[in-house]
């Protein structure tokens, strides 16, 4: 079900197998969507994300390049897959059709790729930030930077930067375009597709391999999270909006509270995170941490934590040429 998408036995699993551990609104609504989602193109087809994961598959089709992709996800090394990235896949997920369709569009970024307004804009303060600071009058001119395994940026083979006119085009996803570059380009030379990185393997193929996974996928933590007691006393899911699950939380309750990066979402002109900051403050033990990731390299809610008595660090850092993690998509920050 969750390495290939796939199951034509889901609705006989459901029934048997998985209702008794699920609540009746659960049931009834995999009862009906259920055999559909695990069918046809599969559940990683699903979603809004599907809209991206088609167009970059039927570009793939109709410049003949789908067997690149499929060696570009079965490279065995990462010389093979820098010059399969270079020389083929690159030019069509950073070409100027998808930068047209998505990247410049406001509309699209929301729907194709879950990015709201508030992130796009702090993006886009990062890219006027950083143009200020090098001086430069035009950092879409400047190629991307692309590591290597030898952690020397000037070695290699260097990829190939979209024309100024090309970005001048694209009027305000300019700034979207340096981060889709920035964020693709390293993680291209440095981590393998086909063996590690399963996050993008996922979206060039639509589902996972054997040979690449998710750790919870391996047949030894299958196994753990199979026992009877595995989750007793250990996960409490709660379905509802943050602020309220806080709210509910008696005094001095958490050690660490890990928000993702659902704080780029706030509005910098509203009181929200605000507010959801205090709650989380209320919830926390004497020493407690908050941990969070932005795709800003400054998010303005930082501040907002210090206001109320944090104080906040950026303890991993996504910069241009290099990898911060596998996605590369994000920095990290912790507020103590």
């Amino acid at each position: 079900m969750f390495g290939e998408g796939k199951h034509d036995n889901f609705r006989e699993i459901l029934i048997s197998k998985l209702s008794p551990h699920l609540s009746s609104y659960a049931f009834q609504y995999w009862l009906e969507h259920g055999p559909t989602t695990f069918s046809g193109k599969g559940l990683y087809n699903t979603g809004g994300s599907r809209h991206a994961l088609q167009l970059a598959q039927w570009l793939f089709w109709i410049v003949n390049l789908k067997d690149q992709v499929d060696r570009f996800c079965s490279s065995q090394t990462m010389n093979e897959q820098r010059e399969l990235w270079n020389k083929s896949v690159r030019k069509v997920l950073l070409s100027r059709l998808l930068a047209w369709t998505i990247i410049g569009n406001k509309a699209w970024l929301w729907k194709a790729l879950g990015v709201p307004n508030a992130q796009r804009e702090m993006i886009e303060a990062d890219y006027l930030r950083q143009s200020r600071d090098n001086d430069v009058p035009d950092p879409s001119a400047r190629p991307a930077a692309q590591p290597n395994p030898s952690g020397n940026p000037a070695s290699g083979p260097k990829p190939l930067a979209p024309s100024v006119t090309d970005i001048a085009s694209f009027g305000s996803g300019r700034a979207i375009w340096e981060y889709a570059v920035n964020t693709l380009d390293p993680v291209a030379a440095s981590s393998s597709i086909s063996s590690e990185n399963h996050y993008y393997l996922l979206c060039l193929l639509g589902h996972y391999t054997r040979r690449c996974h998710p750790t919870y996928l391996t047949p030894r933590s299958h196994t753990k999270l199979s026992k009877p007691d595995a989750f007793d006393g250990r996960i409490s899911i709660h379905t509802d909006e943050l602020q309220e699950v806080l709210a509910r939380m008696a005094p001095a309750t958490l050690t660490i509270a890990v928000v993702m990066d659902s704080m780029d979402w706030f509005d910098p002109g509203s009181d929200a995170a605000g507010v959801q900051i205090g709650k989380i403050n209320r919830a926390l033990k004497v020493g407690g941490r908050v941990l969070l990731r932005s795709a800003g390299l400054e998010p303005w809610y930082v501040a907002r934590f210090e206001q109320l008595g944090f104080r906040g660090k950026r303890v991993a850092c996504r910069m241009p040429g290099s990898c911060v993690d596998r996605v590369n998509m994000v920095s990290f920050f912790s507020c103590f």
